[in-house]
């Protein structure tokens, strides 16, 4: 028994949407662990979501054309939401967690050096900080009694 080639083709089409449904869920987690890590306003928020959705079609479409020709098939759509469907329930949870786990352990060790430079530089910059202040306090004195001395000497003529 002999599988016909179009069958062949068509099983294609249907595991490059699947893997195309579970691509496109895995760079929406990659947004939702930058959205646990770095806080965003509701705004950029939905930026990023229409730029996703964006990129979606566009890859959608692309494998569209180079899989099936761009015809718009029904089990090539129900490919790509079964691939995402499968990757929600198998995966999701654990990239997102883990990701989100290893990134700030990661972020917490490379920080603790500049954590420790910053407590070490604290008192010697808030004496510098100090001076400066003081320095621009004298200069600003100055310079309001040269503009009072200007303001009068352009009153006078």
């Amino acid at each position: 028994m002999q599988i016909s080639a179009e069958i062949v083709k068509e099983a294609d089409v249907l595991l490059a949407s699947f893997l195309t449904g579970a691509a496109l869920l895995l760079v929406y987690d990659l947004l939702r662990i930058m959205r646990r890590l770095v806080s965003h306003k509701s705004w950029v928020t939905g930026v990023e979501d229409l730029l996703f959705w964006i990129g979606s079609a566009i890859a959608l479409f692309a494998m569209l054309y180079r899989e099936n020709s761009g015809y718009i098939r029904g089990f090539a759509i129900g490919g790509v939401l079964a691939g995402m469907f499968c990757y929600n329930l198998l995966l999701s949870a654990w990239v997102v967690k883990g990701s989100v786990f290893l990134l700030e352990k990661i972020l917490f060790v490379a920080g603790r050096p500049l954590v420790w430079t910053a407590r070490l530089l604290k008192k010697p910059a808030g004496r510098v900080k100090k001076a400066v202040k003081k320095v621009l306090g004298f200069f600003k004195k100055q310079l309001k009694k040269i503009w009072k001395a200007v303001r009068m000497g352009i009153c006078k003529l």
